[in-house]
């Protein structure tokens, strides 16, 4: 019986005394964000072969080992430090997804009240016009999206996701829409002026954000569309308050299958549009009207 050699033999030792020796952190994240062990306080590689890494793991008074797979198996020394820097991406990532953000302590004073409803009665809902084509900095939109992740969701499902495009990555949007646009018009012929302006409204504004609804399946489909509307509705009052102008736009383009696959929500998350913001092209802030709040409400005080 022939026993073929494990590809990666030849360079294991080494590697394994480099990844314990210089990249713990990496090591560590492995056994937390890849096999689920929070408790882990130390971590160090055992073995290494083309199947997988073997880790010991302790913290807490309490020891385990674990294997972490590479899928596919190696073939080829070369494959090692790649598939390496592939798991800690993978790892890092589950961490920061699972991670907890606490909010920051409450500010009291008389006029914040006052400053509340001001952002909120002036938030303003623009057009694509009453744009202009001036980018908008990262740390902004970091804000609108840190806004609508404090949405109110029942049983703390979180249901909204998103997808940032701006800069040259509009040019995905473009030919997404584009292609919407045919699709729900296959009498018209390619190059239409309606094909036309959908690809090239994406330019209008600086910044295009898809919004996704990832539904809990043990809640109501209405409370979670609820529950990202709010995100929404969190994410433009920001906007506003940073002085920038945007809207949600969730048209027929917009909600396309096709639009919705170019996007790459996992399976499950419906789209449900996109919010576009970018600065406003006029000095002065629009002013907005309601009628009274006198047809409106019913109190019962006695």
């Amino acid at each position: 019986m022939t026993i073929t050699p494990d590809p990666i033999a030849p360079i294991a030792a080494a590697a394994i005394e480099h990844m314990n020796s210089d990249h713990a952190d990496a090591v560590l994240a492995y056994v937390r964000g890849l096999a689920g062990i929070a408790w882990a306080k130390q971590a160090l590689i055992t073995s290494l072969e083309a199947g997988g890494i073997e880790i010991q793991v302790s913290g807490d008074e309490r020891t385990t080992s674990v294997l972490i797979p590479f899928e596919p198996p190696l073939t080829h020394p070369e494959q090692l430090r790649p598939a390496l820097i592939a798991l800690a991406q993978k790892a890092r990532h589950h961490l920061e997804a699972d991670a907890q953000v606490e909010s920051p302590l409450p500010i009291r004073n008389a006029e914040l009240p006052h400053l509340l409803l001001n952002a909120i009665a002036n938030r303003r809902s623009f057009a694509l016009q009453d744009l202009t084509a001036e980018p908008i900095a990262r740390e902004a939109v970091t804000l609108m999206l840190e806004a609508a992740n404090w949405a109110p969701s029942h049983g703390q499902t979180e249901p909204w996701r998103f997808v940032v495009y701006s800069g040259a990555a509009r040019q995905i949007l473009s030919e997404a829409f584009g292609t919407a646009f045919r699709l729900l018009n296959p009498n018209l012929p390619a190059g239409s002026p309606g094909e036309e302006g959908q690809r090239n409204r994406v330019w209008q504004a600086s910044v295009w954000i898809a919004i996704g609804m990832q539904a809990h399946p043990k809640r109501p489909e209405w409370e979670e569309l609820i529950a990202v509307g709010c995100a929404v509705q969190n994410m433009h009052l920001m906007a506003s308050a940073l002085g920038l102008a945007g809207k949600w736009t969730s048209g027929a383009y917009a909600t396309h299958p096709h639009v919705a696959e170019v996007v790459g929500f996992t399976p499950g998350t419906r789209l449900l549009g996109f919010f576009y913001v970018g600065h406003p092209a006029a000095h002065e802030w629009p002013r907005g009207r309601r009628r009274s709040l006198a047809g409106k409400v019913i109190w019962h005080e006695e």
